[in-house]
C-alpha cells in the first residue's frame, strides 16, 4: 500500500468518527405526531417508517425483531424527556453497531503500520465495545431524567405558591391550578402541567386526577400529594391556602436536605485527589534523601 493510499485510508476513518460523534451529538427535530396526540388524546396510527429521521426507523424497524426485554427501556425516563421508544433502540444500535465495527478497523489500520495483534483481540474488544456502547444510552437517559426530576419539584415548589395565591383570591380548584398553570407559560414544567390540564378538560376528567396520572407516569410522588390536597378542596370545600403553604415549605426542606447530601458527597469525592496530590508531594520531598540513606547503608 503506497503512502497516499494509506493516508486517503486513515483521513476516511478519522472523518467518518467525527461525522458520527456528530450525528449522534446533535439535536433531532422533534415530532409533531406525538405532540398532537397528546393534545388531542386520540392517537394516530403508526408509520411504517415509525419517525422522522434514520435513527428513529432503524429503533422502529428492529423493535419489531428483537423482544422488548432485550432493550431494558427506561418507559418512565423516556416519557419524562419527551423521547420516543424508537428514537432510544435506534441510539442503542446505532452506537452498538459502531462499537463491533470500530475495533476491527482499528486493528486493521494498525496492521497497516506493521503492529498486529492476535485476532482474538479485536475479537474481544467488539463485543466489549458493543455491549458498552449499547448500554451508554441508558446511563445517559437515567441522569438526564434524574436531573430532569430535580428541575421539576424545584418549579413545582413555585407552582405550589401560586395555586395558594390563586386559592386565596377565591379562584375554584381547578381554575386554581389552571391560572397557576397558565402563569409560566414558556417553562418546560409548567408547559407539561398546562398541557395535562387542557387535555382534563376536554375529557372531563377531574385535574387532580390528571396530577395522578402523570405522578404515576413519570415517577414523581410530589404531584400525588398536591392532588390529594386539591381533591379535598374540592370535595370538603376547605381552605387550603396554609395546607398547600405548609406542604411547600414541607418540599422545599426535603430539596434543601437533598441538596446538601449531594454537596457533602461532592466534597469527599474532592479529598481523594487532593490526598493523593499530597502523597505525591510528599515522596517527591522524600524521595532523594530516603534514596542516599538507602545507597548509604
Amino acid at each position: 500500500m503506497t503512502g497516499l493510499q494509506l493516508a486517503a485510508l486513515t483521513g476516511l476513518m478519522l472523518a467518518t468518527s467525527v461525522l458520527c460523534a456528530v450525528w449522534w451529538l446533535a439535536p433531532t427535530v422533534p415530532a409533531l405526531g406525538p405532540a398532537l396526540d397528546r393534545l388531542t388524546g386520540v392517537p394516530t396510527a403508526p408509520s411504517l417508517l415509525g419517525g422522522v429521521d434514520a435513527q428513529d426507523r432503524v429503533g422502529a424497524w428492529v423493535a419489531r425483531l428483537v423482544p422488548r426485554w432485550v432493550w431494558m427501556t427506561p418507559v418512565k425516563e423516556l416519557a419524562l424527556l419527551r423521547r420516543t421508544e424508537a428514537s432510544f433502540y435506534g441510539e442503542k444500535l446505532i452506537l452498538a453497531a459502531i462499537g463491533l465495527v470500530a475495533p476491527p478497523l482499528l486493528s486493521t489500520l494498525f496492521n497497516v503500520f506493521g503492529l498486529r495483534f492476535p485476532i482474538a483481540v479485536p475479537l474481544i474488544a467488539s463485543l466489549v465495545g458493543a455491549v458498552g456502547l449499547f448500554l451508554l444510552p441508558n446511563l445517559d437517559i437515567h441522569g438526564k431524567a434524574k436531573a430532569a426530576r430535580l428541575e421539576f419539584n424545584h418549579v413545582l415548589t413555585g407552582f405550589i405558591d401560586l395555586v395558594a395565591l390563586e386559592r386565596r383570591a377565591g379562584s375554584g380548584p381547578r381554575q386554581a391550578l389552571e391560572n397557576a398553570a397558565r402563569v409560566g407559560r414558556g417553562q418546560w414544567v409548567f408547559d407539561r402541567l398546562a398541557e395535562g390540564f387542557t387535555q382534563s378538560s376536554v375529557d372531563g376528567r377531574p385535574p387532580w386526577d390528571v396530577l395522578r396520572a402523570m405522578g404515576d407516569e413519570l415517577a414523581l410522588p410530589e404531584l400525588d400529594d398536591l392532588a390529594n390536597i386539591m381533591a379535598l378542596a374540592e370535595q370538603q370545600t376547605m381552605p387550603v391556602y396554609q395546607t398547600l403553604r405548609e406542604h411547600n415549605r414541607a418540599l422545599r426542606v426535603a430539596l434543601l436536605t437533598d441538596e446538601q447530601a449531594r454537596a457533602n458527597a461532592a466534597s469527599e469525592r474532592l479529598t481523594i485527589p487532593a490526598t493523593m496530590l499530597a502523597i505525591v508531594f510528599i515522596a517527591i520531598l522524600l524521595g532523594p534523601s530516603l534514596m542516599t540513606l538507602m545507597s548509604n547503608t
